[in-house]
């Protein structure tokens, strides 16, 4: 298990722990957002903390300015694909009725319900697309998750579809929407009257999809 620490400094939030191969007492800020406090093995934690404390300014500055991000912490609640669970670090990986349970080292618990994540949503999408597609005589060919940050999904030409993995984590009728939307672009490459026509004839999640999306897709695309 980690040995990873939540420090409250000055009343923000900072991961704490100590490394055999650090050579000095470190302050940074991580891919998630996170503030980390990082010293030597035989570095008292007193002294760190107070390495900490001169440097608040420097923490309220990057807490302010760095990026907006998502990190799922141990007894959060969320929805994976529609499906509530709550999240639990433990010794064992397991699943239950609305619950989660992930083993390993705490500080890749986040990445660790991502894949979780993925995992369901991926074998959620090819269940829908085969269905969908035998409802409007189309077909798909490769089907894949991508990290995208300027669209939630795509058609190409040789009709692979791909969608970004943090749909995940949207109510389910915002994922059957995107997800129709898609499958109706085999049908018709473009957006025309037509179009709307096809994803309409998928779904009735259209309109609660589109508004869900443009009230929080910024926060989906927090998450790292």
């Amino acid at each position: 298990m980690s040995s990873v620490e939540e420090l409250d400094i000055a009343g923000f939030r900072v991961l704490f722990s100590k490394s055999q191969r650090a050579k000095h007492i470190l302050l940074k800020q991580n891919q998630h957002g996170e503030i980390v406090l990082t010293c030597p093995k035989y570095c008292p934690k007193i002294m760190a903390v107070a390495f900490a404390k001169k440097q608040v300014a420097w923490i309220r500055a990057h807490v302010q300015h760095g990026p907006k991000v998502k990190v799922f912490v141990p007894n959060e609640e969320i929805t994976i694909v529609g499906q509530p669970y709550r999240l639990i670090h433990g010794e064992h990986t397991e699943e239950k009725p609305g619950c989660l349970t992930l083993s390993g080292d705490l500080t890749f618990f986040h990445r660790r319900v991502c894949s979780f994540a993925q995992k369901k949503l991926l074998s959620y999408i090819q269940n829908e697309v085969s269905r969908l597609t035998k409802k409007i005589n189309v077909t798909a060919h490769r089907i894949t998750l991508r990290n995208t940050s300027s669209r939630w999904g795509s058609c190409s030409s040789t009709k692979n579809l791909s969608f970004c993995w943090k749909i995940a984590f949207a109510p389910k009728e915002v994922i059957d929407y995107l997800i129709a939307h898609e499958v109706a672009h085999l049908a018709e490459m473009n957006h025309s009257d037509r179009f709307w026509a096809v994803v309409d004839e998928l779904t009735d999640t259209r309109k609660v999809g589109d508004k869900w999306l443009k009230q929080n897709g910024r926060m989906l695309q927090g998450i790292k």
